[in-house]
Parts: C-alpha cells; structure tokens; sequence
C-alpha cells in the first residue's frame, strides 16, 4: 500500500509551547519529514526546575529519536525503589519497571539537562524556536491555521498544536469552557545537594530512589545528574487546603523553605535532617495540580498533547514519559492519517485511555503523601505486607509506543 505513508497535504506545524513535548514533538516530525516551529512564551531558555525522572516507556520514546544514550550517560540508571519509616528503617523495595528484564531503566537527572538536550537536537536538525512568543489568539479557518502574539506577530502553518503546559493558552482558545486544572492539595518543591550527602546509600546504591512517608510531609531523593558536585537532588511533598498565596510561598522559598522542611519532618531521621541541611540549590515551591478529562482534545486543525491535555501529577512519576508518548504518537498519527482531524481522532483513541489511567495514579499516590500521624502509622505497619504482593505495575512502566506500526495494523490501514 503505497500511500501509507504521509498522504496528509498540511505539511508545516506550527508548536506552542517549548518545554519538552514541544521539542520532542518537533523531533518526531522532522524523523516523518514534517516541518514545524516552536513558540514558547519565556523571553529566553530558562535553567527552571528541579530533577525527573524519565521511566522505562519515555527511556524508549527517546531511544526512537536518538537520545537515549546521550540522556543515559547524563544521569543516573534508577532500577529499584526502596521505602523507608521517618527514622530511616527499611520498609521494602521493588523494581522501577523492566517487570520483564528487558528494556532501558529509567534515568534521573536535571529538568534543565534534559531540556537543553532536546533542544540542541532541535537547532541540529535546523527547527527553529521563537522565544518571547505568548500566544494571545488563534484564527482556524478551515485550511490554514494563524497564530497571533501578545507582541503583535503573527505565524502561519497548517495545523496547530498546543504543547504549552497545564495553564495552556491554546487549549483556553479551542476549549474555552473547559474545567481548570484542580489543586491536589499538595504542595512540591526541593533541591540538589553534594552526592557525599545522600545517606543510606549501600554498594550499588547509587541505583535506588529513597521515599519516605511521614506524618507531616513526604520526601524522596536519588542520585541524578552525573560529571557535577551537587548532583544529588530531594524533592518534597507537604499537604495544603489550598494553594499557595504570597505570604506562604515566600515562608518556603531558599533557607526559609529548608527550615519550613525540617520542621514538618521533625520525625525524621538525624540523616535525613543533615541532608537537607547540606542542600546547594533549593527549588522554589509549586502548587501541585492535574487536570480533570476535557471533553476534547482538538478543534478543527488544531489539538492538544502533553500536560496541555492531560497534565498529571509528579506523583505519579510519568509527567516527561507521558509528554514523550504523546509526542510519538501524534507525530506517527500525523504522518499516516489523511487529514489532520483523522490524525487527532486517531491520537485521541490511543493516547485518552493510558492517560487518563496514569492521572488516577499520580493522584492515588498523592493522596498517600498527605496522611496524618495515625494513618502513616499504619501505612508503615502494612507496606511489607503491600511490597510483597503489590499488583504489578507493568502497565505504566513497560508500556511501549513504536514509531513503525505493527504489519498487522498496516495491513488494517
């Protein structure tokens, strides 16, 4: 079948939105022979957050697209999970993905790593991004697609897509009665400190992410970027009513927020305090949020992917895997479909389920970062018992999305 291959007549994409299901989008078109250009609003590249984490089903997306091992030797391989009481006793461990025994682990190391990654292998392959570029409207009228910016400029292409985030300016144009993000009830922040400050750490052990539930905040930390002093990074998760406002916001930002820490975990144990006492850079906090189902995820030839469509918690541990899916996936779909709203529908079909699975995650394992003493108590009382029948989770982290489709799925086409 001859016209399997792109039959689609739009041939230039215009992405808004440059963090990182923007670029990894643009990748995947360039690899389908698709043009495209990113528009992200920030004036310039910004070195903004703290440490990922990239599962095993987003170390696969990247592999398609060249990165993998260029990421890989950047961080550090995170195989096992172990969970730990406040006082530091050893609760458990299991895997982190590779449930088989096959495929890449997953890789921690900085945001802006990564990120920057991404977009040296965008500017290789000649994609252009405009910075500076917020996007105030959009005109679809049924051929071409135009975006306007606040600073008066304007870009033209055939479809448009909205990789901008969970406060999407595209999705607020083609959805304008769509639910807001909803407040999890958790606020997040953390930072990086010396790899010689990382405690418990046994032969090998440089491999494990450390979690810990207590009674007032949850913490977890790992080895992440590797060639650097402060490498090592901890993140947070302390329980709100409602989100931050400036006077709360500010008691948790640098030294503040690091003392703000020690006293919610003041159950903690003495290296777990030292720790944190260690830290080089402190991330500022951030109102954790996901995004309730929207009704749809395109309009006319225009269409959502990443957190702009389904933005999921970073408790659930897949935000960049999720981004990366989606950014295979659309640029498969758009490759082969006739049109773009076949593309969209068909991206929708395979990507809304997973997606809307993987929230329900993250806001499960949320929900378990914000009990109090009494609960936590007995959670550290029962979770042997759940490590050593846990159900598995195979689903999240071996879940493989492929750039050439199955013969048989051809053949179908």
């Amino acid at each position: 079948m001859s016209s399997f291959r792109n039959t689609l007549p739009s041939r230039h994409v215009l992405i808004v939105g440059g963090g990182i299901a923007g670029p990894a989008l643009a990748l995947f078109l360039d690899k389908a022979g698709i043009r495209s250009a990113i528009y992200e609003a920030h004036p310039e590249l910004a070195d903004i957050g703290g440490a990922i984490c990239i599962a095993p089903n987003g170390m696969n997306i990247l592999a398609q697209i060249g990165l993998a091992d260029q990421v890989a030797a950047a961080g550090t391989p995170i195989t096992s999970m172990a969970f730990h009481t406040p006082k530091g006793r050893l609760l458990g461990t299991m895997a982190y993905g590779q449930t088989a025994g096959a495929g890449r682990p997953a890789i921690a190391l900085s945001r802006a790593v990564f990120h920057a990654m991404l977009l040296e292998a965008a500017a290789a392959r000649g994609i252009a991004v405009h910075y500076g570029k917020r996007l105030a409207a959009i005109d679809d009228d049924g051929t071409r697609v135009n975006a306007t910016f606040e600073d008066g400029s304007e870009a033209q292409g055939d479809i448009l897509i909205g990789a901008d985030g969970i406060r999407s300016r595209v999705r607020r144009c083609i959805l304008p009665d769509a639910p807001e993000p909803a407040f999890t009830g958790l606020v997040g922040a953390g930072g990086f400190l010396p790899n010689s400050a990382v405690p418990n750490v046994e032969p090998n052990g440089e491999h494990v992410m450390h979690l810990i539930y207590g009674t007032k905040a949850f913490i977890g930390y790992a080895f992440g970027d590797r060639g650097t002093a402060d490498g090592a990074f901890w993140w947070y998760a302390l329980a709100r009513d409602k989100p931050l406002d400036a006077a709360s916001r500010a008691a948790l930002m640098g030294d503040a927020g690091k003392q703000a820490l020690l006293a919610a975990g003041n159950d903690w144990s003495p290296e777990i305090r030292a720790m944190l006492t260690k830290t080089t850079r402190v991330i500022p906090p951030l109102d954790i949020f996901d995004m309730p189902s929207l009704p749809a995820w395109s309009s006319g030839r225009v269409a959502l992917i990443g957190d702009a469509a389904h933005a999921v918690s970073p408790h659930s541990g897949q935000g960049v895997s999720m981004a990366l899916e989606d950014a295979l996936v659309m640029a498969r779909e758009l490759r082969d479909a006739p049109t773009a709203e076949m593309a969209f529908a068909t991206f929708v079909e395979k990507r809304r389920e997973r997606t809307e699975k993987v929230i329900a995650f993250g806001r499960h394992s949320g929900n378990s970062k914000r009990h109090g003493p009494v609960i936590s108590f007995i959670q550290s009382l029962l979770m042997p018992l759940f490590l050593r029948f846990a159900p598995s989770f195979a689903w999240v982290y071996d879940h493989r999305e492929e750039w050439e489709r199955p013969e048989e799925e051809k053949r179908a086409a």
